[in-house]
């Protein structure tokens, strides 16, 4: 998943304009890659992983012995509805090909959202429907899948709805389209 993951990631770490003193939370971190590129641009941040997979939680620990070392990230297994953090404690959120095992009404973005400060950004990657139907990736833990439509409406009626919300389609290689979605808390 991590090479899978690689432009989906950069693309979406873009879009959250990572500052040196962010704190910033990853959801379903995977093998950790992204943790890792977050941890320069936040040097003096704090990064927080939570993943489902506990066989992620231990290859992301290995990837990135060295900051969870210094004390600069912290690794948890738990779900996205429940995230183990304090009301408005993060100034930035990644979640990258995690929201289609999120449940349709919205639980685990009323989570981001809380744990999100004022002013803070989420930004979230989806492979398009189609796309994920070529590859073959819906399987039983899948809630839900999307296409540009689908991802305005769901994200329309989430928490965040009174906030900035901002998508856009993406281009991957071997012509696999995306979705990258950016929310601004007001």
């Amino acid at each position: 998943m991590g090479l899978i993951n690689y432009l989906p990631n950069k693309q979406a770490i873009e879009r959250l304009d990572i500052a040196k003193r962010d704190d910033v939370l990853e959801i379903g971190f995977g093998p950790g890659w992204a943790l890792k590129a977050m941890s320069r641009l936040a040097h003096g941040g704090t990064i927080t992983g939570v993943d489902r997979s506990p066989a992620m939680v231990r290859l992301a620990q290995a990837r990135n012995r060295t900051a969870i070392g210094d004390g600069k990230l912290k690794l948890f297994e738990g779900t996205f509805e429940q995230l183990p953090l304090q009301n408005a404690s993060v100034d930035k959120i990644l979640a990258v090909n995690v929201i289609y095992f999120c449940s349709p009404t919205g639980t685990a973005l009323a989570e981001a959202h809380r744990v999100l400060r004022p002013g803070g950004i989420l930004s979230i990657y989806a492979t398009d429907c189609s796309s994920m139907r070529k590859l073959q990736f819906i399987g039983p833990e899948t809630q839900q899948t999307f296409d540009l439509k689908s991802m305005e409406d769901f994200l329309g009626k989430s928490a965040f709805a009174s906030d900035r919300i901002e998508i856009q389609k993406v281009w991957l290689p071997f012509g696999f389209r995306g979705l990258v979605a950016r929310l601004c808390k007001r």
